[in-house]
């Protein structure tokens, strides 16, 4: 039970990393930066993705976002900025 637990808690994680992916490919023409790491193991997972560049209307913008899952809960945080 508690192996199902924490591939169900990975597999929260990296979803929206998967979907969010597929967003911003599509979303802008400018220069662009994106950074990301996943990983997993018996004892829980974790993703981190920073991206940054231009929206199609010129604006700038940053996001750094950090989630990991364990045995003994999970937690996640967001920092961006845009102009």
């Amino acid at each position: 039970m508690r192996k199902l637990a924490q591939y169900l808690a990975v597999g929260a994680l990296v979803t929206p990393l998967v979907i969010g992916t597929a967003g911003l490919a599509s979303a802008d023409d400018g220069p662009a930066y994106k950074k990301a790491q996943n990983s997993a193991n018996v004892n829980g997972g974790m993703t981190m993705e920073t991206v940054s560049g231009f929206t199609p209307d010129g604006k700038a913008y940053f996001k750094t976002t950090t989630k990991q899952a364990g045995p003994t809960g999970a937690t996640g945080n967001t920092t961006g900025s845009h102009s």
